[in-house]
Parts: structure tokens; sequence; C-alpha cells
């Protein structure tokens, strides 16, 4: 029974309950109506705040549009695009602003300038000569736990923040801040924390928050990997919608145990509120995990990783993942987690438009190695390989940008689908593919510049130069 403390705290956050009727609260309708008022004055004061933000935005952007006027159009000058299909060059992009404008087909930087004169008349433009490089989407990590020394599950605001400053080197344009199994206050504190940071990013450049994945608590302990143990809790709907106020329509993601749903409620309510389930850390039988797909679950945790094993008489959740079209899946591509053999697997059976490439990336990501911590538990790093002390693998220090190599180098794609299975397909998979994952007119210019070798060169979020390289500048 949801008690009027619970009902209490939540109100004095600012959310609406799920459940708020006075029958549900021990002291009867006294008290609830004394609830209730106190919900209508904080909802009054919730909209004072939201029409203040409301208007401080109107002021921002009136600001920007009276900055645009001046501000050049860029246009990109490359031998090759990916689209992320190969379309061969050299090949024009014009942003404008946040946005693409369009593309041309241009024989070179000069015929470029020709075009904008022509195309563009009266226009203040600024052509960029990239030579020999490739122009790709920007790259979408729909599973990561930290970078570069900042952590995700326990890090400060200031934390995730400099995490977003940080990804546009290695090519990353939006994220999903992913986080771990932790207790109860420690999960909603992150979330918030994340909401903040996510408030905070028209005012400062760096790779976007699109979304929060919760990788845990409601998984199987039975196939937690390097999650917290203690922290592991059977999946409760009445949490997931707390968690869902708190992350006011930021917690996109949730991998849960199917088989610790045993009246499919936790399921539901994910599907109620429009979150992605993802079928993950897992024990689930290959019935068990189809009923879940039946139920409306739709992606799934690191394949192969956290789940019951491929066997040729009980195919298991790996085998249901591998032939079921309706669910997507995601790998680590970075030759540990997966033998090459595997990676080629998993693209032969399900193609590139349904295997995303993540990197489950720990804040070690990016250092040399050594000792580092996650969740409260000292992990190693020896030879790009983290791990717990008992050996147990702890994530990954894999960055996109490598994983896209890999896929070229080790599994034998192309680049055409290794660049895909970061860029459109996690934008789909996400149900941001309207305006992120492609380059094409009308998207956001979240772009990447490559060498011939797939090293970054240049990033651009939102038709800003989030990032450049020394052999590039």
């Amino acid at each position: 029974m949801i008690t009027a403390e619970t009902i209490g705290n939540l109100i004095a956050r600012g959310i609406q309950p799920p459940i708020f009727l006075s029958a549900n609260i021990p002291g009867g309708i006294e008290q609830g109506q004394q609830l209730r008022a106190l919900h209508r004055a904080h909802l009054a004061l919730r909209c004072l705040e939201s029409l203040t933000r409301k208007q401080k935005r109107k002021t921002i952007m009136s600001k920007k549009r009276q900055n645009d006027t001046t501000q050049p159009l860029h246009v990109l000058v490359a031998k090759t695009l990916y689209a992320p299909e190969e379309i061969a060059g050299p090949v024009a992009v014009v942003i404008d602003g946040a946005s693409i404008r369009a593309l041309w087909r241009a024989r070179d930087v000069n015929q470029a300038r020709q075009l904008c004169a022509e195309r563009l008349p009266g226009e203040l433009v600024e052509v960029n000569n990239l030579g020999d490089s490739r122009i790709t989407p920007g790259y979408i990590d729909i599973h990561t736990h930290g970078f570069h020394g900042h952590d995700i599950t326990s890090g400060t605001q200031h934390d995730i923040a400099a995490m977003a400053q940080e990804l546009p080197r290695i090519g990353v344009t939006s994220f999903f801040p992913t986080i771990a199994s932790t207790g109860k206050t420690e999960t909603v504190a992150q979330i918030e924390r994340i909401v903040a940071a996510a408030r905070r990013q028209s005012d400062e450049q760096g790779t976007e928050i699109a979304g929060i994945r919760l990788e845990g608590p409601f998984i199987s302990r039975m196939k937690k990997g390097a999650q917290y143990e203690p922290a592991i809790r059977r999946p409760d709907p009445l949490e997931m919608r707390e968690l869902a106020y708190m992350g006011r329509g930021l917690v996109r993601m949730v991998d849960y145990a199917p088989e610790e749903d045993a009246d499919d409620s936790f399921l539901t309510t994910l599907v109620q509120l429009d979150i992605l389930p993802c079928i993950g850390h897992t024990a689930a039988t290959y019935d068990q995990a189809l009923h879940a797909i039946d139920g409306g679950a739709r992606h799934s945790t690191h394949l192969f990783n956290g789940m019951s094993r491929l066997d040729h008489r009980q195919p298991g959740t790996a085998g249901l993942l591998l032939t079921d079209p309706r669910v997507t899946i995601e790998i680590i591509a970075d030759g540990i987690h997966l033998h090459p053999a595997v990676l080629k697997l998993a693209v032969a059976a399900r193609g590139p438009r349904d295997v995303a490439l993540i990197t489950d990336a720990v804040a070690a990501a990016g250092l040399p190695d050594g000792e580092y911590e996650f969740v409260n538990r000292s992990v190693h790093v020896i030879g790009g390989c983290v791990r717990l002390a008992d050996g147990t693998l702890a994530g990954s220090v894999l960055t996109l940008d490598r994983a896209v190599r890999n896929m070229v180098a080790l599994a034998g794609v192309s680049w055409s689908d290794a660049i895909r299975m970061a860029t459109l397909t996690p934008a789909t998979i996400t149900g941001i593919s309207n305006r992120k994952g492609r380059v094409a007119p009308g998207m956001h210019a979240d772009l990447v510049v490559l060498d011939e070798l797939g090293n970054v060169r240049q990033t651009w979020v939102r038709g800003q130069l989030a990032y450049q390289s020394d052999a590039h500048a």
C-alpha cells in the first residue's frame, strides 16, 4: 500500500504521484484532502517555474536569432559521404545553424564555392576543404557508463556534464547515460543529476544527452556480471513509475530480466510509460524471453553477455535474439566480449539495421591501464580489458569510433554498414531517427569527419565544431 509519507515526498519534489486516492492513504479522507491541497499549491508553484523557464528560453532564442544573423553557413567538402550509405564525392554538406540545409555533388572545393555563389546569393558562407576525408552522421552511444574518468552511475552533475564535453573527441554526438544497479535513493538522485545536466546543455557545447538508460537494478542475480549484487531487486512497477516521473520524460530505456517479472506487470508498466523494454542480465529461457517479446520488449542488452547461452537444443535468450526480427540487439565489438566470428554471426543473422554498436564503457575508458573504481569496487584495466578482482568482466574501455573500425577489421563488414550500426541503427532503436542518425537536409547537423583509417578528425554537434584533432587543425 502506498503511504502518505511516500506521496508527500513525491509532491515535495513536484511530481504527480502514480496513485493519488485518499482511500489508499492510511489516515483516511482528511489526510487525503490535506495532501491534495499541498499538491495543488505545488502545482501552482511548478506552473510559475515553468512559465519562467519558458520566458528564459524565449530570451535565449531571441538572442541566438540575433547572433545567427552574423553567423556564416558552413559548407564541408569531402571526398566521400556515408549518409550512412556510401555516396562517392566530392560531396558538400551545407550546415545552417543547428541543421543540415543541403547536400551537393561538387567536383572540388572551387566548384563548391561557385555553387554557394549561385544557390546562396547574399549569404555569408564559410567553405571547409576536408580533402580526402569522409563525412558520417554523428555516432550515438546508447549504452555507456563513463569516459575519461567521469562516471555516470555515481558521479556528480559536473561529472556528467564533463563527460558530454569529452565525447566529441571520439565522434559521439548523442548518448544515453547508463546507470548500473544502485540503491533506490542513489538511483533517484542520479537520475535527477542527469536531468539537471541535460537541462543545462542548451547553454553549453558538447555531446547531447538524448535519454537515460537504466541497466539495473531490475535484473537477475544469476546473470549480474559486474553489477553490484546488494542493489539488485525484483522488477517493481511502482518504483519504475516513480523513476520515470523523476526523469521528466528522459528515462527512455530500461534493462530487465523477464523471468523476474512473473505477472508481466513491470513490462506492462514500461510499455504504458513509452519506455523501451530491453531484455538483459537475464537467465530467461527461450520461451520466457519469447513471452517478453510478445508482450512488447523490443531491444536487448549486449548480446551473449549476461544472458542464457545458445545451445543447439536449448537456444536460450541468445538464440531467440538472433532469430526474432521484432527485437533489436547490441554488441560490444572490442574483441574481448565477443570473438570476431561471433561478431560476424550477429551481423549475418540480423543485419546492420538491427545490430547497434555500443561501448558499455566505464570511467576508465580513454585512460591508461591501471586500477579504477566502478560502483564502489576496484576494477583493473590491463591490455584494454576491465575486470573485477575475481576476474569478472566489468564493462569495457572501448570507444565507439574504435568499435566502428573493429567491425571493419575483425568482422569484415563494409564501412557503410559499420557506420550505420553506430548511427542510424541506434537512432532508430531509440526513436530519434527523425532528427539524428542520417546526413540529410533537415536533420540535425551532427557530423563526424574521419580520415581514411576511420580516425576522428572533426566532430560537429548541432552545427557547432565541438572537436578538431591536432592533425587536422
